[in-house]
């Protein structure tokens, strides 16, 4: 399985294309699409300032990241799981009922979809594990996106993995 570093938007690595960058939605985070080889990454940054009473670091500001990878193939699949398990009823082919996830290997890698409350913010959403890899932040945790239902739906996000997904497999991207 290939490993990647850690992006840093500035200064990217010739090899890694930039895809487009969102600001999320109720969140001091800042999502960037990148491209490399076959796969998507989506890295996550936010600057934290500790507060003057903090007894840790007293008016430090750190810079908080993380990186979400998947195979590119894994977009279309993140959509069809939406759109053709959560969306549909279990008669249409949907999920049972009581299920609220789904998982597949997809290019070798366990990805995972789970209906959540809370996606990074005060919204439900959808959560995306990747059970092959690791997070940047914690090697004990899998590496995880949040993505809430506006950001999804309302903020362009699900139309933008669709363009994804048909750029690649038009063997565009």
């Amino acid at each position: 399985m290939k490993q990647f570093t850690l992006y840093n938007p500035r200064q990217p690595l010739a090899r890694q294309q930039l895809l487009k960058k969102f600001d999320k939605p109720q969140s001091e985070y800042d999502a960037y699409f990148i491209r490399e080889d076959n796969h998507l990454l989506v890295y996550e940054e936010k600057f934290h300032t500790y507060p003057l009473t903090s007894s840790r670091r007293p008016g430090e500001t750190k810079l908080i990241a993380d990186q979400f990878e998947m195979p590119l193939s894994g977009v279309r699949w993140f959509i069809d799981v939406i759109e053709q398990r959560f969306f549909k009823s279990p008669e249409e082919g949907g999920l049972p009922a009581d299920k609220i996830s789904y998982e597949d290997i997809v290019d070798g890698e366990e990805l995972h979809v789970m209906r959540v409350v809370y996606a990074g913010c005060d919204h439900p959403g959808y959560d995306i594990t990747n059970g092959s890899r690791y997070s940047y932040i914690s090697s004990r945790s899998l590496q995880t996106l949040a993505l809430s239902d506006p950001w999804l739906f309302r903020d362009g996000l699900m139309g933008f993995l669709k363009e994804i997904a048909s750029q690649y497999e038009a063997g565009r991207l």
